[in-house]
């Protein structure tokens, strides 16, 4: 340790033979000067042990790289949902969060609410980190962006939450004489990898190398002093939170931060890629029953990546014929319109569905045998 100016040089893996107090000391002092080489040199891998060990508790964890989270959740010996600070049974929030992932719109609605009142009220308080965040940009003639998961045509939940949260926190933004948040579209090139909920942090990292969010470069920082928030759905691994980050500082970001409704306990999601599955199947579970029904035909029901996938997937073909009356027609065009967009019907998986689908929307006077929309 001795002559090291700062921490963000280590490689954090090779603290563990320290004592505690000097670990602590690097922790905090990282924690409170983000850096993106500390992505690359396993910090947020550092932070996890030390959580493991007690040494600090998920606060400190999800505020690593600038990270707030509103509930920090984790399974227990029956399998279902609890409070990591409390213990309690969190397993109406879990189905909350379960249905608002295959785009239950009083479910993203609420998830979208508890990020805007947090939000809020860090504002209305003129010592926070939020508030000060905006202060300077406005002092300083600098934007504020908001950057979410990247998409492909289709969003995600996190695309529609925080397109709810950006609209309505600016409001408040504008009536304190304070900067907007612009909303910035991540896009992705090719499509999103189908099974990323179940992959490892490893698994994660690769794919996001070549298959995840094109994430603007330098010339977008070029012009004016740019702050970025990323905001996700949940923390699981980080992977995406991370990258984004790294690519935003390294490109000229003024700062970073992340907030989530949702943050898992790292110790579990890092060891079993698992228990984001479980989380999205609280309430959803993996077959097309009433539930998907209700949840579908809920108006203003909007397509959600996920649920595409849970409809036209190879799992759920033989039951699609029966299942396709249980929601109303129109819906099932928005679906069929999206799936087409995302290239759902160039996925051996998923073209039988679309192909079944296609046919009960022509058979409905909905669509054309050349797929031409009959219906405004």
């Amino acid at each position: 340790m001795n002559g090291l100016k700062t921490p963000h040089s280590l490689a954090w893996n090779t603290l563990h033979n320290e004592p505690l107090a000097t670990q602590l000391a690097m922790f905090r002092q990282a924690s409170a000067q983000i850096n993106a080489q500390d992505v690359k040199s396993g910090f947020r891998a550092f932070a996890t042990d030390l959580l493991a060990r007690g040494l600090i508790d998920m606060s400190d964890y999800v505020a690593i790289f600038g990270g707030k989270a509103l509930h920090y959740l984790t399974p227990n010996a029956t399998g279902s949902f609890c409070d990591m600070r409390t213990g309690a049974d969190a397993t109406t929030l879990a189905g909350i969060y379960s249905r608002a992932k295959y785009g239950g719109v009083s479910e993203i609605r609420y998830l979208a609410r508890c990020v805007i009142d947090y939000l809020a009220a860090e504002l209305d308080d003129t010592s926070s980190s939020w508030s000060g965040l905006f202060c300077q940009a406005k002092e300083e003639g600098e934007s504020v962006v908001m950057m979410t998961t990247g998409w492909r045509n289709v969003p995600s939940t996190a695309n529609v939450l925080y397109d709810i949260v950006v609209e309505e926190i600016n409001l408040t933004l504008a009536h304190k004489g304070l900067p907007t948040i612009i909303n910035v579209k991540l896009p992705r090139i090719a499509p999103p990898c189908e099974n990323y909920a179940s992959l490892s942090q490893a698994e994660r990292d690769r794919v996001n190398l070549v298959q995840d969010h094109v994430i603007p470069a330098e010339n977008f920082y070029r012009w004016s002093g740019v702050h970025v928030i990323f905001g996700d759905d949940v923390l699981v691994t980080g992977a995406t939170a991370d990258k984004v980050l790294y690519e935003s500082l390294c490109n000229g970001a003024r700062s970073f931060r992340a907030i989530y409704p949702v943050a898992l306990d790292p110790q579990l999601a890092l060891t079993d890629a698992s228990v984001e599955d479980r989380l999205n199947s609280v309430s959803v579970k993996q077959h097309l029953d009433e539930n998907v029904a209700q949840l579908l035909s809920a108006p203003g029901y909007q397509p959600i990546l996920r649920a595409l996938r849970l409809l036209f997937g190879e799992d759920n073909r033989d039951s699609l014929p029966a299942f396709l009356p249980n929601v109303p027609a129109l819906t099932w065009l928005n679906l069929y319109k999206s799936a087409l967009n995302n290239e759902f019907l160039a996925q051996p998986a998923c073209a039988p569905s679309l192909v079944m689908l296609r046919t009960y929307l022509m058979q409905n006077g909905l669509l054309c045998a050349k797929g031409k929309v009959l219906v405004k």
